[in-house]
């Protein structure tokens, strides 16, 4: 009897680990994160999306401090290759990451990314940060449309004055089905 349940419990595990599994050997193109650089490339200025909606309030944000312009300025103007090569959607996504954490921290990402212990979809586009440090780029979001996607919602709903709650809202909504989602915790209302 003991054998019998051993083997159910193993089982259990290899099913549950095999979409992580697959996700990894794939590169997540089996949950959307495909080639999202074709296209010309153009140059974004980060600064021109610094400023917060109306319905947004600015600076609290979770695991990446707060830029300052000058920040952004300098993270921009040296962005790696992957960046810079970029279709323009994925430079404006990159831009407006890097520039408003605010924002996008508050943002679960839903191509499978939590595999790669990501939390939410900032950290699709830099790695964690404390106030002062410089910022350094990630590659995922780089070749991943729903990443892109997801924070273009995020950046045009900012631009209307939605609140981070309505945000996220929509978010979870259109993304929500699409992949294993990140834990991020819900926005402050």
């Amino acid at each position: 009897m003991k054998s019998t349940r051993t083997q159910t419990f193993r089982r259990r595990i290899a099913v549950g680990w095999l979409p992580v599994v697959l996700l990894f050997a794939l590169g997540g193109t089996a949950t959307g994160c495909s080639g999202a650089s074709g296209g010309a490339a153009r140059t974004y200025d980060p600064g021109a999306v610094s400023g917060g909606g109306a319905g947004v309030t600015t600076g609290h944000t979770m695991g990446h401090a707060m830029p300052t312009s000058a920040e952004v300025d300098t993270a921009w103007a040296a962005r790696p290759a992957y960046v810079q090569g970029a279709n323009a959607r994925t430079q404006e996504a990159y831009a407006f990451a890097i520039a408003r954490p605010d924002v996008v921290d508050w943002m679960p990402c839903y191509c499978g990314c939590v595999a790669m212990d990501h939390r939410n979809n900032t950290d699709c586009y830099m790695k964690p940060r404390t106030e002062g440090a410089p910022i350094v780029f990630d590659e995922h979001a780089s070749f991943c449309e729903i990443c892109v996607d997801i924070t273009l919602v995020a950046k045009s709903m900012s631009a209307e004055g939605k609140t981070l709650l309505e945000i996220r809202v929509r978010v979870d909504g259109m993304y929500g089905n699409t992949a294993p989602g990140t834990d991020t915790a819900l926005p402050p209302s």
